[in-house]
């Protein structure tokens, strides 16, 4: 699906000009080699030189993000940049743009850091969200609790406040831990949504408004981090019409160039609800490798490079399975037996067990016989894959 509008891009990028990246997400790697693939330089900076993208990339610029001469002159030396992570300061964004393009801009980035922003930012929309309420001490806890009832979640209104950490709410013994979190500022408690489906639409937007939109991707999450995304998903056509409606009013709506992601969940009486829009390369978004015509990188490099975007069509029925640090032993036999299993790997170094260390891509002509297939293997048997696959063809 792509909204477009036919009046030329005044700034075009050609092969040979320099691409800066800024963000070390497990993705900028796939964005670099891309753009090299696509004729460009690419100059990374990053605080980590054993970076997997700062190896890969044509020039190398080391040192934190709070040193603004080693940032000016990482700007001056890029015709263009981008950052891919959602947790790059919106001041950064301005400081950069003061000396070279940043088309993603900081909009976005001041949007999703801020819950209460993001939740005036869905109204002005009438887009649905879980009820909420705002609460800065224990009293406001339990007035919210009476309002929106139980269960409910305690979230951070800076996302990155305490590392994001959240309190689930089931009952009122609960509310007594929250004293703790409180200390440490303004917080959103928000109604829990009892749900079973969660989806995801990738969106890419050119600086003209053009949008891009890719099939829509339903997700299974452990411990809130996607483990496991397929496409076609299980989802009424009506509903996934309605989803991507809501994607293109956010799209049409937002002053950002570039790729995104908008998460959704479809309550059990067929409720549709936001829960996030990020600007990122997102994991759920890899799957397009196979699963369309084009795949996120492309497109993102195209709208910040000021060209046409891809007019994308769904190709192959796919599944992407992540491998976490504590699946790699394990999955050494399907290494050796897949022969239609896709496997990519991370250079990461981290001791932690839920680190994602790699994914699995598999076209396949039955979504639902591959996550047989996957369950089969027990290697993730953490994992709920039986209400999935008995729903989906």
């Amino acid at each position: 699906m792509k909204v477009v509008k036919t009046v030329a891009d005044e700034r075009i990028l050609y092969p040979g000009a320099t691409i800066g990246v800024i963000g070390d997400d497990q993705s900028s790697a796939s964005l670099i080699v891309m753009a090299q693939r696509m004729g460009f330089k690419v100059a990374m900076y990053s605080l980590d030189e054993t970076n997997e993208a700062m190896q890969l990339a044509d020039y190398k610029y080391l040192g934190p993000l709070t040193d603004q001469k080693a940032l000016q002159q990482f700007a001056e030396r890029c015709d263009v940049i981008t950052y891919n992570s959602e947790e790059i300061d919106p001041e950064i964004v301005r400081f950069l743009s003061r000396y070279t393009s940043l088309p993603q801009r900081d909009h976005l980035l001041e949007i999703m850091q801020d819950r209460l922003i993001e939740r005036s930012f869905f109204d002005s929309l009438n887009i649905n969200m879980a009820p909420y309420t705002t609460v800065v001490n224990l009293e406001d806890v339990y007035q919210g609790i009476n309002s929106i009832g139980y269960p409910a979640i305690l979230k951070p209104i800076q996302r990155g406040l305490l590392s994001g950490r959240q309190l689930f709410i089931k009952s009122a013994k609960d509310i007594v831990d929250a004293s703790g979190l409180l200390d440490a500022g303004t917080y959103v408690l928000e109604s829990f949504i009892e749900h079973q489906r969660d989806y995801a639409v990738v969106v890419t937007r050119d600086g003209l408004g053009n949008r891009a939109i890719f099939p829509t991707v339903e997700l299974i999450y452990k411990d809130g981090q996607v483990t496991t995304a397929f496409t076609p998903p299980e989802i009424d056509p009506l509903v996934d019409q309605e989803i991507k409606r809501i994607a293109n009013e956010i799209a049409f709506n937002l002053d950002y160039v570039g790729t995104f992601e908008i998460t959704f969940f479809l309550s059990e009486n067929g409720t549709i609800y936001v829960n996030k829009v990020a600007p990122n390369l997102s994991q759920a978004g890899l799957i397009f490798e196979y699963a369309a015509n084009t795949d996120q990188f492309t497109e993102h490099l195209k709208a910040i490079s000021g060209l046409p975007l891809t007019n994308v069509l769904p190709s192959l029925p796919t599944v992407m399975q992540t491998v976490r640090r504590r699946d790699f032993e394990r999955i050494q036999t399907q290494w050796v037996i897949k022969n239609d299993w896709h496997f990519s790997f991370y250079q990461d170094a981290s001791s932690d067990l839920d680190t994602i260390v790699g994914i699995i891509l598999i076209p396949t002509e039955s979504v639902s016989q591959t996550l047989k297939q996957i369950e089969s293997t027990s290697i993730w048997d953490d994992i709920d894959f039986n209400s999935k696959y008995q729903s989906v063809g």
